[in-house]
Formats: C-alpha cells, structure tokens, sequence
C-alpha cells in the first residue's frame, strides 16, 4: 500500500478535530465509500507531533492511504459544459451515499468537528472570519456584505432540516476519480451541516454558467437516486451558493499564499454576491 505523509498547519485544527476526521472516515469506508483513511502510529494513536524547522517548531503528522487516481478537476479542467454533467451527476449520487452513511452513524461521545450552522456561516465569528469587516473592503462593499449577511441569516432560521455530517468542501478538486469509480479526498473542513450546503459546494464553480439549471438538475437526479431531496431544494441551493461565496471571500483574505492579492480575487466574488442576493430574493 502507499501512503502520504501529512504534516498539518498549526493552529488549524486541535488534535481532538483531527482524530474525530478520522473515526469519520473510517465509518465512511466500512461502509464502501471510497475515502482517505488513516494508519495509526506503533503506539495506536492516528497522530505523531513531530519536529519540524519551521518557527513553529513542530507538527502534527499523520499517515493517510493513499489511492491512485485523478481528481474530477484535473480530468475536466473549467469545463462546466454538457460534455461534463454526467460526472457531475456521478457526483450527487457520492454525496447522497456520504449523507446517507453519516445519518445513519452515532459519533462516540468525544468526537468533536465545527458546526457550519447560522453560527457558522455567518454568526458573530463564522468560521471563516468575518468576511463583511475585511481591511480589504471598501465602505460600498462592507454594506453590500452586510446586506447579504442579514439575508442569509434570516433565510438560515427558516430551515428545518437537521445538520448531519458533511464533507463541506467537495468541489472537483476534491473529488477522485479512481478506475471509474468517484470517491472523496480532502476531509480537513468536514463538519455539521446541512446536506445542500454539500451540494452548493460540489456546483458553485459552475453556478455563473449560463446552463447552470439544467447541470443543477442532473446533479439533483443523481443525488435523488439515491436518498431524497428537501421538498425547498432549489431555494436552498440559492442560499447557499450565497454563503459559500460569503465564506470563500473570508477564506480568500485568510490565505493571500493560495488567493492572491485582493485585487485578484475581490472583484469576481462581490460580483458573485450580488448575482446571489438577486437570486436569493427571487425564491
């Protein structure tokens, strides 16, 4: 077998996160899906501080199975043309086999992942960051930000689905395409979730598309396939296209390294979110 080495960033994740995405995806895997799972030390443990030379001075590191493939990206590149939809089809039945595995298990008592409820997405201190009170905005955007958030939470209230596990981060870099088969890699944001929070991630590169229902509409059958859709799916999946560009615009700011300067990515993504907010109030 081969295994990739991990070396997680500091101050990230704390070590009680880390073991429980493992005791997830090893769930995941009992129950066939094909997932990164883990190879404990000698000692039993599914992670090893170990000393590293950067300033931190160590890391936490962990063995992950590794399985041969290509990632849905790589395969299709930016084409979200009709050529692609039967993979993106593919892809709504993997995250219905995902939702229906983690509705049907019982986290020990110590596990512990983020909530992406309301809080989470856009509460006082979301996960990632308050995306409306960036030093990068201008005043016009800050209120624009606002405008969306105060959207976003009241819609969050109405809904009555409750949270399960989910990947939370399974767009086409992080789906694996492996001898025909599709499976999921890059578990680091999975958390409680609503199930087409899931969904809106898997489609939002491909949500400025100008055929954007009819691929939605192939996603949802596939998914349907499988495990049934909330009765307001399409109202859902406007609101959380909305969050999910709100949380990529904190996420952006958070990591400039892989983001670039603002400038780069600002424009296109407050574009995003006023298409959003019209969508939105449209449902």
């Amino acid at each position: 077998m081969t295994y990739a080495l991990r070396l997680h960033r500091p101050g990230y994740l704390a070590l009680p996160a880390l073991e429980s995405e493992r005791l997830f995806t090893a769930e995941l895997a009992e129950q066939g899906l094909m997932v990164p799972t883990g190879r404990p030390t000698t000692a039993g443990n599914w992670y090893a501080q170990v000393a590293t030379p950067d300033p931190e001075g160590s890391r936490l590191a962990g063995l992950t199975l590794w399985h041969p493939g290509q990632t849905l990206e790589s395969l299709i590149g930016k084409d979200r043309g009709p050529a692609t939809w039967d993979w993106f089809e593919r892809t709504g039945a993997l995250l219905a086999d995902l939702h229906n595995a983690a509705s049907g298990w019982n986290p020990p008592p110590a596990f512990t992942r983020h909530r992406l409820d309301a809080d989470g997405l856009v509460g006082e201190a979301p996960f990632w960051g308050r995306f409306w009170d960036l030093p990068c905005l201008t005043a016009d955007e800050r209120r624009l930000l606002t405008v969306a958030r105060d959207l976003a939470t009241s819609r969050l209230a109405d809904l009555a689905d409750p949270l399960l596990l989910i990947h939370a981060d399974a767009h086409p870099a992080n789906v694996l395409v492996s001898e025909g088969h599709l499976g999921l890699i890059d578990f680091d944001d999975c958390a409680w979730g609503w199930p087409v929070f899931d969904m809106a991630v898997s489609l939002w590169s491909a949500s400025s598309e100008p055929r954007f229902g009819e691929l939605r509409g192939r996603f949802l059958a596939g998914y349907a396939s499988r495990r049934a859709l909330p009765a307001d799916v399409l109202a859902q999946f406007d609101l959380f296209l909305l969050t999910r560009t709100l949380m990529l615009i904190g996420w952006s700011a958070d990591r400039p390294e892989v983001a670039g300067d603002a400038a780069e990515w600002k424009p296109r993504l407050i574009g995003k979110v006023l298409k959003g907010i019209e969508d939105l109030n449209r449902t």
